[in-house]
């Protein structure tokens, strides 16, 4: 298990974007109703996530994993803390983690949808 934090000097590439690599199947559906649904905020590690070696004692910004789950699942995977090496919950209690660069479409769609709004309201 890897702990702290993880710096890099150039850029960090995973996965891939190629839309030649893709079949696509549709649009995020009524992604400004699943943004709002959402909830930023400020937080601390409680004592639970300080048992688990989390406790820089630091203000943090985030989302809920739970909540993200709801729209998003694609979005949300097990916490590396918590994951063994065959993608199973070491603890039993499935503590998650959300793939931040996963919510950039919906958050697109859900600009695009703001501005369709926009526009119809400007043209009323």
């Amino acid at each position: 298990n890897l702990t702290g934090a993880f710096t890099a000097t150039g850029d960090i590439t995973a996965y891939y974007s190629d839309d030649r690599l893709k079949i696509r199947t549709g649009n995020i559906t009524d992604p400004l109703s699943k943004v709002n649904s959402l909830n930023g905020f400020n937080y601390v590690e409680n004592a639970l996530a300080n048992s688990f070696g989390y406790d820089d004692g630091e203000s943090h910004v985030g989302v809920s994993a739970q909540e993200v789950q709801k729209v998003l699942p694609e979005a949300v995977r097990l916490a590396p803390f918590d994951r063994d090496e065959k993608d199973m919950s070491k603890s039993g209690q499935r503590y998650l983690t959300v793939h931040y660069e996963k919510l950039v479409p919906l958050l697109i769609e859900a600009i695009k949808e703001l501005s369709d709004k926009v526009e119809e309201l400007e043209n009323k």
